[in-house]
């Protein structure tokens, strides 16, 4: 019997479901920031920065094994999904050229073809509450050559044979679908490629000249290696994971990227107000926002997002009440400490 999207999804929400059931656990007789990385293994690089003062700027581990070259602030990494927050600007950039209304207009009014697309909004698709399942399994799976556009047919006809997970906005599921039909989008209304519209609005004014579409194979001095259980990972068909996930970036860049977003120059304060959402009364429950998440973590405020693609995990947290961040980019496939490992360098350090 041939495996659905949605039916894929499902499985992986109860995986997802079942390895977070337990009480996460806090790492015990914290000393400093470099013991903690180096005691859960962290590979990659690293920035701590305590308002304008870097508290901690360093690579960790080898960047490429077989040339013997170690990990350092200025190498280039895979982001994965921190990709959103700069696809969610994307629709601020739409927004601010009069060329979407609003964030709750539906999908139907730019494709009227859209199974159930009047009942569901651009703002449901930035904060993941849509009902549309995730793509990434089953295209992954499959030996089949997929561009962005061949996934939002597959997205249709899934909409159109099996549904919607749920009714759009009655409850929140991560699905890298939303913010493919996003980055479609804004082809579509701006009559240039998604890459070419965030440079001009997003790279270019803000000098991010590291930051750009991540290519299959990864080559060059410049750039780290992404592995998984200490195996270099194969090259990967980056058009899949496209405005969900494509994006390569440094240290440096994403500082400057952290700072426009908690700066009063680059964005305003009404579109703050719309990319950020309100905190949750309670620590340590997320709120998403328009490609960021809100969370009070011992009652510091951060807005955040990782991100998991091959051979690589990421994760950015802005700390807008002290203007400091941690940014954490792993040639790690997976490192599943990363959550744990930023509660503990919040609570701990700031």
């Amino acid at each position: 019997m041939k495996t659905t999207i949605k039916q894929l999804f499902i499985l992986v929400i109860i995986a997802l479901v079942t390895a977070c059931s337990d009480d996460d656990k806090p790492i015990p007789d914290y000393t400093t920031a470099e013991a903690l990385l180096e005691e859960n293994g962290f590979q990659g690089s690293i920035l701590i920065r305590k308002g304008n003062t870097d508290f901690l700027r360093r690579g960790f581990g080898m960047a490429d094994a077989q040339e013997n070259i170690t990990n350092d602030p200025g190498l280039i990494y895979r982001i994965g999904s921190v990709t959103k927050t700069f696809t969610a600007m994307g629709l601020a950039a739409l927004k601010r050229d009069g060329l979407i209304d609003s964030y709750d207009q539906t999908i139907s009014d730019f494709d009227d073809e859209f199974p159930n697309g009047d009942k569901i909004t651009l703002r449901h698709l930035l904060t993941h509450y849509s009902g549309i399942p995730d793509y990434t399994n089953a295209v992954e799976e499959s030996s089949i050559f997929f561009t962005p556009n061949d996934i939002y047919d597959l997205l249709k006809e899934s909409a159109e044979t099996d549904g919607l997970l749920f009714e759009p906005g009655s409850q929140f599921a991560y699905s890298n679908s939303n913010y493919l039909i996003l980055g479609l989008l804004i082809e579509a209304l701006s009559d240039m490629s998604y890459h070419e519209y965030l440079q001009s609005k997003v790279f270019g004014p803000l000098g991010l000249e590291n930051t750009e579409k991540g290519e299959n194979e990864i080559e060059g001095e410049n750039f780290a290696k992404g592995y998984l259980n200490g195996v270099e990972v194969a090259p990967y068909q980056m058009q899949i994971a496209y405005s969900a996930g494509d994006l390569i970036s440094t240290i440096g860049d994403l500082e400057k990227w952290g700072d426009a977003m908690m700066g009063d120059s680059f964005i305003s304060a009404a579109e703050k107000a719309e990319i950020f959402a309100e905190p949750h009364s309670e620590d340590n429950f997320f709120t998403p926002g328009l490609g960021w998440y809100t969370i009070k973590v011992d009652g510091t405020l951060i807005y955040n997002h990782g991100g998991n693609i091959d051979g690589f995990t990421s994760i950015i947290a802005l700390l807008p009440e002290t203007n400091s961040m941690i940014i954490m980019l792993s040639n790690q496939d997976s490192w599943e400490p990363i959550n744990e490992v930023l509660d503990a360098l919040i609570i701990n350090e700031f």
